[in-house]
């Protein structure tokens, strides 16, 4: 590492050291920068495929065996330096309401493993989600904790599988843990890219 000094300061008196003079700032060399900098590898690729503008419908199954309702929306997904997926969009709440929401997948160099996190303006929980990709590159599975929507005060394990089965169109089903401990499908997005 290249340093370079650029202020020094007289130590105090309590300071019994040969040493005149400490070093307040240190820069490091443009080279040594470049190197800390993450490039993309091949894992990265796949979420190049979730860039764009996309139209949504959802279907969401209101409860345990409750009615289906539908909604509709828009989504914007960009790339961050090749290695996230950032996305904001917009939808109809069952109630009339709109929903707003923001997300991020990118595959973690150190911890080699997907990553993602996803918020809305009707929860005040932040979803972490860890995930994987299936071995023909056309699933995406992220798992999460989150709130039990049936049980207040509880957590539940959620789902959410990617499905890309071309480059306009991706699914997205959720799921949640029922009583049973086993996912029961909760809601389906359908992404077609404008």
């Amino acid at each position: 590492m290249n340093v370079k000094i650029t202020e020094s300061v007289a130590p105090p008196e309590r300071w019994k050291s040969p040493t005149r003079y400490m070093i307040r700032e240190v820069i490091m060399s443009t080279e040594t920068e470049e190197m800390m900098a993450t490039k993309p590898v091949r894992e990265h690729e796949w979420l190049q495929k979730l860039v764009g503008e996309w139209r949504t419908e959802t279907e969401m199954t209101m409860g345990p065996g409750g009615e289906k309702k539908t909604s509709k929306g828009t989504e914007n997904v960009i790339s961050l330096g090749g290695l996230w997926a950032a996305g904001e969009g917009q939808g109809d709440m069952p109630d009339g309401t709109t929903m707003e929401y923001r997300f991020a997948i990118g595959y973690d160099v150190s911890f080699k493993e997907y990553r993602g996190c996803w918020f809305a303006s009707m929860s005040s929980h932040l979803w972490k989600q860890v995930g994987e990709l299936s071995e023909d590159g056309k699933v995406m599975t992220l798992n999460c904790d989150g709130p039990d929507m049936v049980n207040e005060g509880k957590t539940a394990k959620y789902r959410d599988v990617i499905e890309i089965p071309d480059e306009n169109t991706r699914i997205q089903t959720s799921y949640f843990t029922g009583e049973n401990g086993e996912f029961q499908e909760m809601m389906k997005c359908t992404y077609t890219r404008v």
